[in-house]
């Protein structure tokens, strides 16, 4: 069987907000759940697209902690909260930081296949509702840190994503003072994205109550522009006493959503639609979880060996910056220069709202190699537990 191609044919996502778990009101999307944002996101892709909903064949969306409101009945609640025809099917996954971009590669593989034509694939988290630490439906089974044949991979570590981090920097001799030069430039590549207006056309305003007044939320809102150099340095370690890792060379807590329509040649063609992107291949890789950041490393080699490309091949690199080092690390082992990653800022300065931060560096790659007319490009982020994913995308 001849395989099809798979098409980018929309993509927008929410502002990123900044999560607050332990004072929720100063989260300016505490009174909006996530699963509504998704549906927000579904009716402007319908609309945007202008295609017949009911021929959407799958709806493909992830979180990396599926519980409380976080909870998405087999996919199927956003689905609904949207409005979609009942006959419309969805599925909901987790894969931990990478859910949504593994949404969109079984959604393509879907396509490729020709078990569908088309897709609604993307992702949500919100951090203040359903936060990472002390959340009473997360249980990790703590029989791992004393199997033997675990203690090899120092799971202890490998439980706490900055203890993966400070781990990584030290086993790779990535200093602290590398670390803190790339988050500071993460901030201003990212304000000198918005002062040029590249985000408008990426982010959906969304409406919510705040401090007792209905505002519009169109900005994330962990870019710090007038963020210095020195005040980064100066923040102290967030995970160890002597460690390098702070809150300031690593990704913040956010709530936001993200959602892209991948399409077939056929689909897109009745529809008159022009692709943002094709999406060339795909990889995914583990590693040692107390190293969990070396994951983009090995997935992204296996998405280039794919597609038959090399390093050199890539114009634009989106590596997710759920912390500095981990960007970095990915830099050194691959051999990549500074100026083809992260162009427009990363998840330093946007945020990092777990399960929807797949599809947005997808997404966000898709605009950038069409708006500077470059050819290919890598989607990638380091996944807790030890994995990694990766997405090589063509300009066509």
């Amino acid at each position: 069987m001849s395989l099809r191609d798979a098409y980018l044919v929309y993509f927008k996502r929410s502002a990123f907000s900044r999560s607050r778990p332990t004072d929720p009101s100063k989260d300016v999307f505490n009174n909006i759940r996530m699963d509504e944002v998704l549906a927000m996101l579904m009716k402007d892709a319908v609309k945007t697209t202008g295609i017949r909903a009911k021929e959407i064949n799958d709806v493909i969306l992830g979180s990396a902690f599926q519980v409380g409101e976080q909870w998405m009945y087999g996919g199927r609640q956003p689905v609904l909260l949207a409005q979609l025809p009942v006959e419309v099917p969805a599925m909901a996954l987790d894969r931990a930081c990478s859910s949504s971009m593994n949404a969109i590669t079984i959604g393509a593989m879907e396509i490729m296949t020709g078990n569908s034509d088309i897709i609604m694939a993307g992702g949500m988290e919100h951090m203040t509702h359903v936060p990472l630490n002390n959340n009473p439906h997360v249980e990790p089974n703590l029989k791992l840190l004393l199997r033997p044949e675990y203690m090899r991979y120092d799971m202890k570590t490998g439980f706490s994503m900055g203890l993966t981090a400070e781990k990584l920097a030290k086993v790779k001799g990535i200093g602290k003072k590398e670390m803190d030069k790339f988050s500071f430039e993460s901030h201003k590549l990212a304000a000198k994205a918005y002062d040029e207006g590249y985000f408008k056309d990426e982010i959906l305003p969304v409406e919510v109550e705040y401090n007792g007044e209905m505002i519009k939320v169109d900005k994330d809102q962990s870019v710090r522009p007038d963020t210095t150099l020195e005040q980064i340095e100066k923040l102290p370690p967030a995970f160890q006493q002597d460690g390098v890792i702070t809150a300031g060379n690593s990704s913040p807590l956010n709530a936001g959503a993200s959602l892209v329509m991948v399409m077939s040649e056929k689909a897109m063609d009745e529809y008159g639609l022009k692709p943002l992107a094709k999406i060339k291949s795909f990889g995914w890789a583990a590693v040692d979880p107390s190293i969990m950041g070396e994951g983009p490393v090995p997935a992204s080699r296996k998405a280039l060996a794919k597609a038959g490309l090399s390093v050199d091949d890539i114009d634009l690199w989106e590596i997710n910056e759920a912390f500095a080092v981990v960007v970095l690390n990915a830099m050194k082992e691959l051999g990549i220069p500074r100026e083809k990653v992260n162009q427009k800022g990363g998840a330093i300065a946007l945020g990092h709202p777990l399960g929807a931060s797949g599809a947005r560096l997808v997404g966000t790659l898709a605009r950038q190699l069409k708006q500077s007319n470059k050819k290919l490009g890598v989607a990638t982020l380091c996944v807790g537990g030890g994995q990694g994913y990766s997405v090589v995308l063509e300009n066509v």
